[in-house]
């Protein structure tokens, strides 16, 4: 006999089920990921601590590039490269329509192409990097303000901009009231703010300028913003937080990641 989730746990095991590969119980609809919105950054919170978690652990062993390696991929894994996938997608429908060709043919396209190993080189090298630099516990925190931030910017975007006319992101976002991504971000906000103190809203108003430009180009390129140009703006969201963290780590005296 399958037991259904109580209505308040059905948002959170529904933001599960989206964003992760971690199996949930229940039937999972369109609504119940629309109702799911407020839980993203929660989720993110979950899957930088796997994340932070990871990086703990292995700089017991090896090196801090190894380590952190490892912390991103464990990342990467949880989620089965959910976000990574939109990045891909969406770098090579921007180098189309850099070169004058229609960007949505290679948007849909499975293959990825140059423009989109590129982008996943760089940006999952910048974030191993970038990881690497701080300490086991200031990267740990560091990862999981930046997954919760990432997708409480995205949780935004998905209520406010423009959708595309078909695809994964537009079949859920107009089921979404605008006051979840509101709170998405309060509570991105707050996490990342335990995690990493001023640094947070520092990383959310260069997150929010990042969002608000991909966005834009979303909708004059491709007609609004789709399932794989929210996944660009977490990817995005979650690098800013950690350059942002490293920065402050690095030159702000007492700063808590020191």
């Amino acid at each position: 006999m399958s037991v259904e989730p109580a209505p308040r746990a059905r948002g959170f095991l529904a933001g599960v089920s989206f964003l992760t590969r971690v199996p949930v119980p229940g039937t999972i609809g369109e609504r119940d990921i629309a109702a799911s919105i407020a839980w993203f950054p929660v989720v993110g919170a979950l899957v930088g601590a796997v994340s932070g978690a990871v990086y703990l652990g292995a700089s017991r062993l090896w090196p801090p590039l190894v380590a952190a390696l490892l912390a991103v991929g464990a990342g990467i894994a949880v989620t089965g490269a959910f976000h990574e996938d939109g990045l891909g997608d969406t770098a090579d429908a921007f180098g189309a329509a850099s070169t004058g060709r229609d960007p949505q043919p290679v948007l849909k396209d499975p293959r990825m192409g140059t423009f989109g190993v590129v982008a996943l080189v760089l940006v999952i090298g910048l974030r191993v990097a970038l990881v690497a630099s701080l300490t086991p516990r200031a990267g740990a925190l560091a990862l999981v303000a930046a997954h919760a931030l990432g997708r409480g910017v995205s949780a935004a975007t998905v209520v406010s901009a423009p959708s595309a006319g078909a695809g994964l992101g537009s079949s859920y976002a107009s089921l979404a009231p605008r006051w979840r991504g509101v709170v998405a971000v309060i509570v991105a906000v707050i996490i990342a703010s335990i995690c990493v103190g001023i640094a947070a809203p520092v990383s959310l108003a260069f997150a929010a300028v990042g969002a608000l430009l991909e966005a834009r180009w979303a909708d004059r390129t491709l007609g609004g913003v789709s399932g794989d140009v929210l996944g660009t703006i977490e990817q995005t969201s979650e690098v800013i937080t950690l350059l942002v963290a490293v920065a402050f780590a690095a030159h702000v005296a007492g700063f808590p990641l020191v």
